[in-house]
């Protein structure tokens, strides 16, 4: 009788117009059946699902989880013992850099992660200079992990740096201990341990400044965007670009430090930069460049390429191997010692040259090397070939290609009357260093008052024919 009845209020249910909750009735089946909205021992009829149930155990340990981890990370960014934080840090890279390191402060970020502020490494015994200053790091691991002893991110981000590249005026590079060959790491029990994790790198607007006293060289780059990566002794510079002197620098590298196989190798490329005196290393392949003044102006477009492998870093330096071309436009080399030389041979008047110059040339043996070397200043090109060792030496050749179509048919007479080899005339050697640089005519540097001197003592019928084949040269020289 008592389960007909519970199966009659059943069906009668949704005849009483109820709130939805409460036609949510549940029928259980005991020794006294019953009908219940209860919360236990239940079977959903419209998809409820008891409280008591797996899942629902499941759901509020998860709804638990997700209301007190926020509050605990909150505690824990308020209550973190950032002094103690920032001091370990600074020891841990005094320790691996072997130079002095302050920080002005540490946080950690509600979202994760730990921010340093005010980062600066000097030298190994002061701060006075420091090479590296940073505005803002950001490493992607957790204070729990630094109380653990493990300090080592998975990612690095920099914003506002600001870092020096020096070779000093020995050869010698200031942060060359920072690139020690390392060898495999051997863990406590004598076996080879697994290689440190890789550390993701990513740099925003910085400025980085590479210095080379040796060849005069400053070259100054702002805006920096970059990414790399380090993994055990692997270095890779994935991309590094920024704005330089009106133009566009990029530079990509790969670095192995392993020992005993050191490989290295870099690729730089340049577009629209403009030359100025600070670009001394650009003599090295354009010769014509030493001496450049601040009057010395171009747009630079330039490739290069190279790589190397040792068992030392001298010995990679040593067999480096290279290859790259360079292409100014709009350059104007009035004061060079190049034109200096020149002007003893000819008078090249007071206007104001302006060409272009091209080349290809490849590195090997510590030489610089082209046999395409092309300057357009004037309407005559000259070619060069020749070479530039890392000492500042060159030894090159000089030719003015196509002189003689230039010239007027009187002035070819003329030479022809006068017995003259014009090839002779038109091919210059240059040779000496890059800071005193000899142009010589068959063997012979050019001196002003020895090539005026002899006309003194030629009939004043000669001496004007060969004034008229001069300014017809310099004309179809420099026009």
């Amino acid at each position: 009788m008592k389960s007909q009845k519970g199966r009659i209020i059943v069906r009668l249910l949704p005849e009483l117009n109820l709130p939805g909750w409460a036609n949510r009735v549940m029928v259980h089946s005991t020794r006294r059946d019953r009908v219940r909205t209860g919360r236990r021992h239940l079977v959903s009829m419209r998809g409820w699902i008891p409280m008591t149930s797996p899942r629902w155990r499941r759901a509020r340990k998860i709804g638990l989880v997700a209301l007190i981890a926020p509050t605990l990370w909150t505690l824990i960014v308020l209550a973190a013992p950032t002094e103690w934080v920032r001091r370990r840090i600074v020891a841990q890279l005094e320790a691996r850099s072997g130079r002095r390191v302050e920080l002005d402060s540490v946080s950690i970020g509600l979202l994760g992660g730990i921010h340093l502020t005010g980062l600066r490494i000097g030298s190994a015994t002061d701060l006075k200079d420091p090479w590296l200053k940073s505005g803002s790091i950001r490493l992607d691991f957790g204070v729990m992990r630094l109380l653990s002893g493990e300090w080592r991110p998975n990612r690095i981000e920099v914003d506002g740096m600001d870092l020096r590249v020096l070779r000093r005026a020995d050869g010698k590079l200031e942060l060359a201990d920072l690139l020690r060959p390392k060898g495999p790491r051997i863990g406590r029990d004598g076996r080879p341990a697994p290689e440190d994790a890789q550390i993701a790198m990513r740099l925003h607007r910085a400025r980085i400044a590479v210095v080379d006293e040796p060849s005069r060289t400053r070259i100054e780059g702002r805006e920096i965007e970059g990414i790399g990566y380090t993994v055990g002794r692997l270095l890779v510079v994935e991309q590094i670009r920024g704005a330089v002197n009106g133009g566009e620098l990029r530079f990509s590298a790969r670095i192995d430090r392993t020992a005993s196989n050191l490989v290295a190798e870099a690729r730089v490329r340049a577009e629209d930069v403009g030359i100025d005196a600070n670009l001394g290393v650009l003599r090295y392949a354009v010769p014509v460049l030493a001496g450049a003044t601040e009057g010395t102006t171009g747009r630079l477009g330039a490739d290069l390429v190279v790589r190397g492998q040792g068992t030392t870093w001298p010995m990679l330096v040593k067999k480096l191997r290279g290859r790259g071309e360079v292409a100014l436009k709009r350059v104007s080399i009035d004061g060079t010692p190049l034109m200096t030389q020149l002007s003893r041979f000819v008078d090249l008047g007071a206007r104001r040259r302006v060409g272009t110059i091209q080349t290809t040339f490849g590195y090997r043996d510590g030489r610089i090397s082209t046999d395409r070397m092309t300057l357009n200043i004037g309407r005559v090109p000259v070619a060069m070939s020749g070479w530039t060792d890392l000492d500042g030496r060159i030894d090159y050749r000089l030719r003015i290609v196509g002189l003689e179509n230039q010239l007027p048919d009187q002035a070819r007479r003329l030479l022809g009357e006068l017995k003259v080899d014009l090839g002779s005339m038109t091919t210059l050697t240059l040779q000496g260093t890059l800071d005193q640089m000899v142009v010589a005519v068959n063997g012979k540097a050019i001196d002003k008052k020895k090539i005026r001197d002899p006309l003194r003592n030629l009939p004043a019928e000669d001496r004007e024919r060969l004034r008229l084949l001069g300014r017809q040269l310099r004309e179809g020289l420099l026009r």
